[in-house]
């Protein structure tokens, strides 16, 4: 069930996160990343990283945006 949540440090302390990426179907992919974290709650800003050998460094270069994913304990 999808959950929108405000703004904030939720990514704190650092969990795994499903990133998913793509513009259209033949493209969409999902991948687990580890590199991640908060870099400002004021504006709220996070980040990943994402090796350049893998198929979703192509395509988050390409369109620009991602979408990072976070998971329950569940």
């Amino acid at each position: 069930m999808k959950q929108d949540w405000k703004p904030g440090t939720m990514i704190y302390p650092l969990p795994a996160v499903l990133v998913s990426c793509g513009s259209n179907k033949s493209e969409y992919n999902i991948l687990t990343i580890a590199w991640t974290g908060t870099i400002c709650s004021d504006p709220p800003m996070c980040y990943i990283s994402v090796r350049p050998n893998r198929h979703s460094h192509a395509i988050i270069k390409k369109n620009m945006e991602f979408v990072i994913n976070l998971t329950t304990k569940d």
